[in-house]
């Protein structure tokens, strides 16, 4: 099995963060990705090349002062929309037909039925809500998508 990890960071949601079977990308030279390149141009790997991807994309336009912005980065809300557009059509070309898409989402600013629309080639299956926070109303969830492209 060949994984991708998008939006790998510092590979919190790993439980072996060097995991052979792993390829981890991320924008930020900083967080040392195997990669360096923007999930938006996956041009560097050939059609169907992974059985399953990973994806925590930005969630909050939290401001370009806030801290989480220092630790994330700073992304307005249009950019979030694209960057899970136009993410969502590169991992369907590199994840085979039928691969599979692991998709963490927190709602604080856009609902998960808004973000799923935004990614027309992917079927979502299952999901979960894996938590609630109440002092910024929001849930967080894990939702496994199938690639809908065909040979």
């Amino acid at each position: 099995m060949k994984i991708l990890d998008v939006s790998a960071g510092n590979r919190a949601v790993w439980f072996d963060k060097h995991h052979s079977m792993a390829t981890f990308l991320d924008i930020r030279p900083e967080v040392e990705p195997d990669i360096v390149a923007d999930s938006r141009n996956l041009g560097t790997f050939t059609d169907g090349s992974f059985d399953l991807a990973v994806f925590d994309p930005p969630h909050v336009n939290f401001g370009k002062n806030a801290e989480m912005s220092k630790t994330y980065g700073w992304h307005t809300t249009v950019e979030i929309r694209d960057i899970l557009e136009r993410t969502a059509i590169e991992l369907s070309r590199v994840v085979r037909p039928d691969g599979l898409l692991a998709l963490k989402w927190n709602d604080h600013d856009q609902k998960l039925t808004t973000v799923l629309a935004l990614m027309p080639s992917w079927e979502p299956l299952f999901g979960h809500q894996v938590s609630i926070r109440t002092k910024h109303a929001s849930t967080t969830s894990w939702v496994l998508l199938r690639n809908r492209r065909e040979v």
